[in-house]
């Protein structure tokens, strides 16, 4: 074996390892990109299950149509007694006005 065989086998042997390099570095870039979206992905959904825990608790803590048939109720009941209270007041106006 003589210097330019060699040098022939030698330059075949870097040709090859710089293309098993080339390819390396593609394939782990892709897969960094790759862990990159993923990584993306999961703070998203994150932030998603973040918000919907706050619908539920602001869901849990709303009035159910219980409570605002209740609300109503006493808004009636109030109303019906300030009516009364409204008429009174205007049967002592009317007294003093017409007898005082």
């Amino acid at each position: 074996m003589d210097y330019n065989e060699l040098k022939l086998w030698l330059d075949l042997a870097q040709w090859i390892a710089t293309i098993l390099l080339g390819l390396f570095v593609w394939i782990d870039k892709r897969r960094k990109d790759n862990t990159d979206k993923i990584d993306q992905l999961k703070l998203g959904q994150e932030k998603l299950n973040h918000r919907l825990v706050k619908v539920e608790v602001h869901a849990r803590l709303a009035p159910t149509h219980e409570d605002i048939t209740a609300l109503r109720e006493q808004n009636a009941s109030t109303q019906s007694k300030l009516d009364r209270v409204t008429n009174t007041l205007d049967r002592i106006h009317d007294h003093l006005m017409n007898k005082g």
